[in-house]
């Protein structure tokens, strides 16, 4: 009977830790890169890396480079990198790779004084659409224990 106590609590033991589910190879060399979009004046460009053994994106929105780099974090959802809103910093925004191009779409939200976001599925949808101008390599180092 001690034997299957301590077993149990070695097993409860070793699933109480957190455990990161690592993003998928296809998802982390579809995504990771620099890209733009060009309009007739200014050119906008984002930058998404990954780093190992995180379960999130590193999404940097560089804009046209007059102001300072915007730094979020994007999570996989399916096929899709989605940055959740969070008040008076980003609105709701989803990524997704269609023929090779990076489809953002970005969604307002909108806050009640609570601080918690309304019903925002009736706003509109605002898509752009970048194109790769440099891939990062995706490398994927195993830490040294």
């Amino acid at each position: 009977m001690k034997q299957m106590v301590l077993v149990f609590m070695l097993l409860l033991a070793r699933s109480s830790f957190a455990q990161t589910r690592e993003i998928p190879q296809n998802i982390r060399s579809a995504f990771a890169g620099t890209w733009q979009q060009k309009e007739k004046h200014f050119i906008n460009t984002v930058k998404i890396q990954f780093e190992p053994g995180k379960e999130y994106a590193i999404f940097t929105d560089i804009g046209s480079g007059v102001a300072p780099a915007k730094i979020l974090q994007a999570t996989v959802s399916g096929n899709l990198l989605v940055i959740p809103a969070r008040q008076e910093v980003n609105d709701f925004i989803e990524m997704e790779i269609i023929k090779g191009c990076l489809h953002l779409r970005s969604r307002p939200t909108i806050w009640n004084k609570d601080g918690t976001s309304v019903n925002d599925s009736v706003m509109p949808v605002e898509t752009c659409i970048f194109k790769r101008i440099g891939k990062n390599k995706v490398t994927i180092r195993k830490a040294n224990k």
